[in-house]
């Protein structure tokens, strides 16, 4: 007869427990395995690749047809006076001017921003006095520069054996050197454009992107509220990027100059580029404070990007209706913010285009080539029958 102790019962409950529980689990996990199969059968069935196709191109077509939507709802206050090719002209070469003052302040550290010097300058500025430069806090200049190591200040780094060591101490006896690349960040002034003043007038010039870090402002599309501040009074949504820039370099320094300039006579502020955002901001920001000057504001933008949201636009234009927007039709810039990213983007001002099509992103952007077709007289407000200006 086998006896079969307490301690072996014992073992052969647990081991049937464990077995029932394995069991237990490999079924309820096969029963959702075939469930899963299943439901992919399905699934496999009802969305075909077909199907999915015409899924994605609805999508892309409603994104198209939304953008389509929000541009035409769009009700501006067209200007109240005519669109002038002569200030234009002006203007943007006052433009290409605070492009070179800028790069003229980084190269030498003695000038003091004057504009006779620079090469786009020309007599028919010598009716200007130059009033003002707007200079920016300070710019982050990023270098790599070699600097040379004692040795024994980087041994302890370093793991050596002991004949090593002993090689190691000899050389510090010497006191040699080892050069390192390191880098190095500086900050300096920059200029980031000027007033011209005349007898019968005033323009006030922002300059255009030049930096990778304002690229970052440009194509980061998050909005905040307009005016940023404590006010129960909003105007829509701007661009965070381009509202930061403009309330921690500008804001102080134009309403300073503001101040200054006599609310009776016409004042045409500008820019190209990114300076054609500032130059947007700072129209309403001298519209809401300073409402003396609002009905003598004139607006001209170059290759701006989008800054605002519907809402934002059409206060814009009843605030500053005499706005005028000049763009490049093969120009990418101003195709940015999407529509639609982060927030809902609109253009504010009345459009005139040409077409310049040189066959790259920076030659279809540049200054240079909005001067030449301004002094051509190629921008127009009829979207048909183009002349390509450019090389391609």
């Amino acid at each position: 007869m086998v006896r079969i102790n307490r301690r072996q019962v014992l073992l052969a409950g647990l081991a049937t427990g464990v077995a029932t529980n394995v069991t237990t689990d490999y079924l309820r996990t096969q029963a959702a395995r075939d469930r899963q199969a299943k439901l992919e059968t399905l699934a496999d069935a009802q969305l075909n690749s077909e199907d999915l196709l015409k899924a994605s191109f609805a999508s892309d077509l409603k994104t198209i047809n939304e953008g389509r939507e929000i541009r035409a709802a769009l009700k501006l206050q067209p200007p109240k006076i005519n669109y002038d090719r002569g200030m234009s002209k002006l203007i943007i070469q006052c433009s290409k001017l605070a492009t070179q003052q800028y790069l003229k302040g980084n190269l030498e550290k003695n000038y003091d921003g004057s504009l006779e010097s620079l090469p786009a300058y020309s007599d028919k500025l010598k009716v200007y006095s130059l009033f003002s430069t707007f200079k920016g806090k300070e710019d982050v200049v990023e270098e790599t520069v070699a600097v040379r190591v004692p040795v024994d200040e980087i041994s302890s780094t370093t793991s050596y054996d002991q004949l090593k060591q002993k090689t190691d101490i000899a050389k510090n006896n010497v006191i040699k050197t080892v050069q390192e690349f390191v880098k190095r960040k500086r900050q300096v002034p920059v200029y980031l454009g000027f007033t011209l003043l005349a007898k019968t007038h005033s323009i006030i010039v922002f300059r255009g992107t030049q930096k990778t870090v304002e690229w970052i402002h440009d194509f980061t599309a998050f909005q905040d509220d307009y005016p940023i501040s404590n006010s129960n009074q909003t105007y829509g949504k701007v661009h965070r990027g381009f509202a930061t820039f403009y309330r921690n370099n500008l804001q102080s320094l134009v309403r300073e100059v503001i101040k200054r300039l006599n609310p009776f006579l016409p004042c045409y502020i500008c820019g190209h580029s990114l300076g054609a955002a500032l130059a947007t901001l700072a129209a309403i920001d001298i519209a809401l404070n300073f409402p003396q000057h609002k009905p003598n504001l004139r607006l001209y933008t170059y290759a701006s990007p989008r800054v605002g949201d519907p809402v934002f636009a059409q206060t814009h234009s009843q605030l500053i209706p005499n706005s005028y927007r000049i763009v490049n039709l093969a120009d990418t810039i101003p195709l940015v913010p999407p529509t639609k990213i982060g927030g809902v983007y609109v253009h504010v001002g009345q459009e005139w285009s040409f077409l310049s099509q040189n066959g790259d992103l920076l030659p279809n952007h540049i200054v240079e080539t909005y001067r030449v077709a301004v002094d051509g007289e190629a921008e127009n407000q009829s979207s048909n029958n183009y002349t390509n200006l450019g090389v391609v």
